[in-house]
């Protein structure tokens, strides 16, 4: 075995063990100081204020995802194995009908591309089946229906090679010669496109056209969209993807001359070096037989931002933008406790002074303002609003309308928020902020409709169907005694007679905390949760931030997060205390992740930080520009904001689709889809014609609401 390819039997099988998991450092880096970087993940723990109005914590560090993807491919280069094995195979009666579903290939149900793999297609809701190589053997009838149709629209290899380790210590390919020849012979009879999502450049088992350069594979690149090519248009030309702690491979691509003897018709980059484009990173050739392949020459999990940055765009490929699913990004602020007083966090004594914050006039304007310039300075932003959770105890509905800042009103920031009842996306926090874990149906009801009713009385323009409750309460995660850190009992400890009252307020759409285990789908990380004790409730999980609750400006931000996260710190991490600047972009990578999932799941922060503390600037505001800074500079795609009813109505669709077992089949000849849902319910589709159509980069997306077994014939657009 060449050495300068591969790394020695300890070594890679250190780094198949720890390729496994999400991101950290790299294998070779010093260890980071503690075992888990702050996430907006977290469990959002520490000690309960006193007062239950103010029931906000600082976060905790989670159980973060730790290891690398450090995984170098061995070399196993022998003899190039023939495309096609004719001889035993037989020819389909129906080669222009195709199953729309996936098909990944992998060599074993450890291999880190899989997950990635895996999350690519779960944020699209494309279905597919995973095939373990190394367990299944891959025969013609995995691929061919009996009718001769085909059962997948195209396949994805988790490494180009399916290498694995077997029992004996050595590394072989999942399949042998004649599996590989039986997979390329339906990819081109059914002319079913091709990705490798870990690749070594080389001609084996197969001839992508892509050479390595020699000693040049690292853990870390900056890699840019190809001149002249197409399939990452969703990306920003000229925009740099970071590719970091994963093992990848700069490769040349083959010049036209050398295509013939290599079997290619056509080899086109499609990403390149940033600061030398002749470096390759990813490619798409096509056979003589005309066998499209896209390969990418670098390790892949769910976390990484290229991976999840690419996601798109490898969807799109592979399916030739006709799939059962659909795609888009969603960028949700809620802004919580609006008309209360909050607590303020003194960055000299480094204690918080209870209820010494409450929003001015002038900042609800500003607030206002800072939303607008957002939309303007941004056009992936353009319908961006914050949601904000309003506490009705705290307003007074006698305030007259005024847009004046220095309106003279027994509440000033009650007048203010009447005369921008539109400009926001309102929502109820129920009427006091109190917890709902352990209050009867009649209290209940008074904290949920009588917000509701002031809500009314103030004009605001609110969804009528969401609801977040205070420190979302009511839900199973609680402490007995009321304030302190809480425990997760779980859903099935909830409060029904809350829910009770809940849902007889209309309220169908309930905030969840996505740092708590249950109040989110592991199994669908874009999917809602239908409450299980109650099926007219669906939970819309939230992210936390690290964007402190009691933070008014930057220095309370910096003194306050210091002390948890810097050298010292209750839960130290870093190696030096944060700037402002360095938190912001700590926190806006971490939202930049959440936003590339696909999930439609808001952040939320607090009023506290929607304080003016210069003209036109806010902690707030200040997160979301860093967020879409960096957004916008790799992605044109837009980021869609709903209202909560909105979101929720969404929401539920989506995950009741992603829930369902629709099926459709692609008929090329006639260009028309059939689409069958046994279950009926919702349907999304990508491509199609029909339906309720929205166009979200450049791609029609068509909902349709299904009967019990119906079916559906549409065409391709």
């Amino acid at each position: 075995m060449n050495r300068r390819y591969s790394l020695s039997l300890m070594a890679l099988t250190t780094a198949l063990l720890v390729a496994c998991s999400g991101p950290g450092t790299p294998a070779n880096d010093p260890a980071p100081v503690v075992a888990a970087a702050p996430s907006s993940d977290s469990m959002n723990g520490g000690l309960h204020q006193d007062s239950p109005a103010h029931d906000h914590f600082m976060p905790q560090t989670p159980v973060a995802p730790q290891g690398s993807n450090l995984m170098q491919l061995p070399d196993l280069r022998g003899p190039k194995i023939p495309e096609f094995r004719l001889g035993t195979q037989a020819i389909t009666a129906n080669p222009n009908v195709v199953a729309l579903r996936m098909l990944i290939v992998t060599a074993g149900m450890s291999d880190p591309g899989l997950d990635a793999t895996r999350a690519m297609f779960g944020q699209a809701g494309v279905p597919y089946d995973v095939l373990d190589a190394t367990v299944t053997p891959l025969t013609e009838d995995k691929l061919m229906a009996t009718d001769g149709s085909g059962r997948y629209q195209g396949v994805v290899l988790t490494n180009n090679s399916l290498v694995y380790q077997n029992s004996s210590g050595g590394y072989q390919s999942a399949l042998t010669p004649a599996q590989w020849a039986t997979l390329w012979q339906y990819e081109s009879t059914f002319k079913v496109r091709q990705v490798s999502m870990y690749t070594y450049p080389s001609y084996w088992p197969e001839d992508y056209g892509l050479r390595y350069i020699d000693g040049s594979a690292s853990g870390s690149a900056d890699v840019t969209p190809s001149a002249g090519q197409t399939v990452t248009s969703d990306l920003r030309a000229g925009s740099v993807i970071k590719v970091r702690n994963a093992y990848n491979y700069p490769a040349t691509a083959l010049d036209p001359g050398q295509w013939a003897a290599a079997g290619l018709a056509s080899v086109q980059p499609v990403l390149s070096d940033a600061a030398s484009p002749s470096r390759v990173f990813a490619a798409i050739s096509t056979t003589t037989s005309g066998r499209e392949r896209l390969a990418l020459t670098m390790a892949h999990n769910q976390y990484f931002l290229h991976s999840q940055l690419l996601g798109y765009a490898l969807v799109n490929w592979v399916t030739k933008g006709v799939y059962l699913g659909e795609y888009r990004r969603y960028n949700q602020v809620d802004i919580d406790d609006w008309f209360l007083y909050g607590d303020r966090y003194d960055a000299v004594t480094k204690t918080i002074a209870q209820g010494a914050f409450r929003m001015s006039a002038s900042d609800a304007l500003s607030f206002r303002d800072q939303q607008t310039a957002i939309q303007n300075t941004y056009d992936v932003a353009r319908n961006f609003r914050y949601a904000v959770a309003y506490n009705g105890g705290g307003a007074d509905t006698s305030a007259p309308l005024s847009c004046d800042p220095n309106v003279v009103s027994a509440d000033p920031l009650s007048s203010v928020s009447r005369c921008l009842a539109s400009a926001f996306n309102w929502i109820s926090h129920t009427r006091d902020h109190e917890y709902m874990d352990f209050l009867s149906t009649a209290d209940s009801a008074t904290q949920i409709a009588g917000n509701q009713s002031i809500g009314a009385a103030l004009g605001l323009v609110r969804s009528a169907n969401g609801l977040i409750t205070g420190d979302m309460s009511g839900l199973g995660y609680y402490n007995p005694n009321g304030d302190g850190v809480k425990t997760n009992f779980g859903l099935g400890a909830s409060n029904t007679s809350f829910l009770t009252a809940a849902t007889s307020a209309g309220v169908r759409y309930l905030a969840s905390n996505h740092s708590v285990a249950g109040q989110w789908d592991e199994s669908c990380p874009t999917c809602g949760v239908p409450h299980p004790l109650n099926s007219k409730v669906l939970l819309v999980p939230r992210w936390p931030t690290n964007i402190f609750y009691y933070a008014t400006t930057p220095l309370e931000i910096t003194t306050s997060y210091n002390a948890v996260y810097a050298p010292g710190g209750t839960l130290a991490y870093w190696d030096h205390p944060l700037s402002y600047a360095e938190i912001l972009d700590k926190e806006s990578d971490m939202a930049l992740g959440h936003v590339l999932s696909g999930a439609a799941f808001p952040h939320y922060m607090h009023t506290d930080n929607a304080y003016q503390y210069a003209p036109g600037r806010s902690v707030a505001s200040d997160w979301v520009n860093a967020l879409l800074t960096k957004y916008s500079a790799l992605s044109s795609l837009p980021m869609n904001t709903l209202t909560w009813d909105a979101l929720g109505q969404y929401m539920g669709r989506r995950t009741g689709f992603v829930k369902s077992n629709v099926r459709a089949v692609l008929n090329s000849a006639t260009r028309q889809v059939t689409i069958t849902s046994p279950g009926g319910g919702a349907v999304y589709a990508t491509g199609l014609q029909g339906g309720q159509a929205t166009v979200y980069g450049g791609r029609s997306i068509s909902y349709w609401n299904f009967s019990p077994n119906q079916v559906l014939t549409v065409a391709v657009r």
